[in-house]
């Protein structure tokens, strides 16, 4: 499923979200609900990710305030390495029944990434 963006492309929307550890730390991870690019609300801590996993959570099961996530709302990954820094990933829409945006975290405690990557592991443009 898509949605039309403002840009005039379609912008492809997701029910899972599927996030792999290339890094050489170990993650931890929350997912982020934003309005117009402002963080609104973020789940509570999704757990440990150890170095060489993936894990994938399904959207549809997490809660922001005690609501689930509508149409067309959008998250996004919030990366932090156990003993480095923070950062965010690239925001995605949710919708129910979608498919499952992959996510790849690489770098070192102080300098990673999170990038969107396609099911095999090659990096989206």
């Amino acid at each position: 499923m898509h949605r039309f963006e403002e840009s005039g492309e379609f912008e492809p929307e997701f029910q899972h979200l599927v996030v792999s550890n290339s890094a050489m730390f170990v993650m931890r991870f929350v997912i982020q609900r934003l309005v117009c690019d402002r963080l609104i609300s973020q789940t509570n801590s999704l757990g440990r990710l150890s170095i060489g996993r993936s894990r994938s959570i399904d959207l549809a099961t997490l809660r922001f305030h005690g609501q689930p996530l509508q149409k067309g709302d959008r998250v996004r990954l919030r990366v932090g390495a156990v003993g480095g820094v923070r950062r965010n990933g690239p925001s995605v829409a949710f919708v129910p029944f979608g498919g499952a945006a992959h996510f790849d975290v690489a770098g070192m405690t102080t300098r990673f990434s999170i990038n969107r990557t396609t099911p095999d592991g090659s990096l989206l443009r």
